[in-house]
């Protein structure tokens, strides 16, 4: 006779985790926070830093994780520093002002290795020193909220709150004084506005070549001819625009639409003419200047293009990189699937007077990438992809002859995801440097050299 099996009626006792007074940190996670451990699960503490003993609260538990905030730091890292900001506690801008500059770049470097050892992808051959620059006053656009006291604001991390701010040391200074001056003109408007977002800008102007002020002021009610010409009152020298509609016209103090752009001269190695590269706010330009200007020399030297080469820049946006790389290769095909950067980007090559380089619009999801690849007898790529990385189109470099490629990531777990597969398709990792481009964030920028087995080491 079968014997069903019949569950014991005796419970058995869950293990309830225990609200831990104090916590050990011996990590950081990249959202910024210090990584603990508490009977077996990972906890993540915010405001500490690798090596602190901490004391916590506000002590919440997820199935797989909990989370808390450092109250007192028991033992205190040697790497701590007094934040410099006043709003640092509140603003999700910066979420590791307490960190010393140095040490975060080197943090943010382990955790680029870490992912790369997750995915079974190869360690570098070359680790280049971090590529750096002053860790304030480095932001050249910024994007704020209005809180309904119509106070400029930033939210904080992780939630919809809204953080009035006075200040921001991390823009550059030309910025500084238009905070002011925004300020002043929202609270001369009435409570309920309309003014939800003040993105701006600083630049070289393209008529006299000296910095500029560009400030759109998003709102979802009509602004008054006083209440726009009240901007520039207080604004002077400021280029100031409204856009009453999501994806609406830009419009000038008098409503009349119009393209404002600025732009940024990159020097490039002796012996070749600087490009001008010419932006709008609705295109993509990296914030930090001074980085991308080091990105560009760091490209065209692992390239290391020649007149016979015809190369490709993947996810070009208005030419950033493709313009330069022309000035070396015999042609340049420039790939973006945005097709107002597309003619924003063939503006900047008329304007720069090179016809060696072609931008097309292409969605870059299709598999029309590999046949043109081949079609054109491209031998060297840059693909700069936004923050989901490329899975699709490292699958279609992978099956390529491509002798030599430049990884430009803002994302480290999708550039770690995407070395593993061009690994799998032959490319060895050449070189890996990271970029501070935002410092005090956890935001982590890195460029990386690939090239095919056995292909002589890059220098530099």
């Amino acid at each position: 006779m079968a014997r069903l099996f019949k569950p014991s009626s005796r419970r058995v006792p869950v293990q309830r985790e225990e609200t831990p007074k104090t916590l050990t940190v011996t990590d950081l996670s990249y959202d910024g926070r210090g990584v603990a451990r508490h009977q077996g699960k990972a906890v993540f503490v915010a405001g500490a830093l690798p090596g602190e003993v901490v004391t916590v609260s506000h002590y919440r538990r997820h199935k797989s994780f909990s989370e808390c905030v450092a109250n007192d730091i028991l033992t205190a890292s040697v790497w701590r520093q007094e934040p410099f900001c006043p709003h640092f506690e509140g603003c999700g801008g910066c979420q590791l002002q307490h960190l010393q500059p140095d040490q975060q770049i080197l943090l943010k470097q382990q955790q680029v290795l870490n992912l790369l050892s997750r995915q079974h992808a190869m360690a570098p051959r070359s680790l280049l020193l971090p590529m750096s620059s002053a860790d304030t006053g480095y932001r050249s656009r910024v994007r704020f909220a209005v809180s309904g006291e119509q106070q400029l604001a930033f939210r904080q991390q992780g939630s919809d709150q809204l953080v009035a701010v006075s200040q921001c040391q991390v823009l550059e200074p030309a910025l500084w004084p238009v905070m002011e001056a925004l300020q002043q003109w929202l609270l001369q408007l009435p409570r309920k506005s309309g003014v939800t977002h003040i993105e701006c800008f600083t630049g070289a102007g393209t008529d006299e070549g000296g910095n500029q002020i560009l400030v759109v002021v998003r709102h979802t009610r009509p602004l008054s001819a006083s209440q726009r010409q009240a901007l520039e009152q207080v604004l002077p020298g400021g280029d100031c625009w409204f856009r009453g509609e999501k994806n609406g016209p830009l419009t000038d103090a008098s409503e009349r639409p119009g393209q404002p752009q600025l732009q940024q001269t990159l020097t490039l190695p002796e012996g070749l003419e600087p490009v001008i590269i010419r932006y709008g706010p609705d295109n993509f330009s990296q914030v930090n200047r001074a980085v991308n200007q080091q990105m560009v020399l760091q490209a065209l030297q692992w390239l290391q293009l020649q007149a016979g080469d015809r190369a490709m820049d993947l996810f070009c946006g208005v030419g950033n990189f493709a313009l330069p790389m022309a000035r070396q290769a015999g042609k340049v095909l420039a790939v973006e699937a945005v097709d107002a950067m597309v003619e924003a980007g063939r503006q900047n090559g008329a304007l720069n007077c090179i016809d060696s380089v072609h931008f097309l619009a292409l969605d870059l999801e299709s598999q029309a990438l590999k046949g043109l690849i081949r079609q054109e007898k491209i031998n060297k790529v840059l693909l700069d992809p936004p923050r989901a990385g490329a899975r699709f189109v490292c699958e279609q470099l992978a099956a390529t002859a491509i002798e030599r490629l430049v990884y430009v990531s803002c994302n480290p777990a999708s550039f770690a995801r995407d070395a593993a597969i061009l690994a799998a398709g032959g490319f060895e990792l050449d070189s890996l440097r990271v970029l501070d481009m935002f410092p005090h964030t956890s935001h982590v920028e890195t460029m990386a050299l690939f090239v095919r087995g056995g292909v002589a080491a890059s220098v530099g």
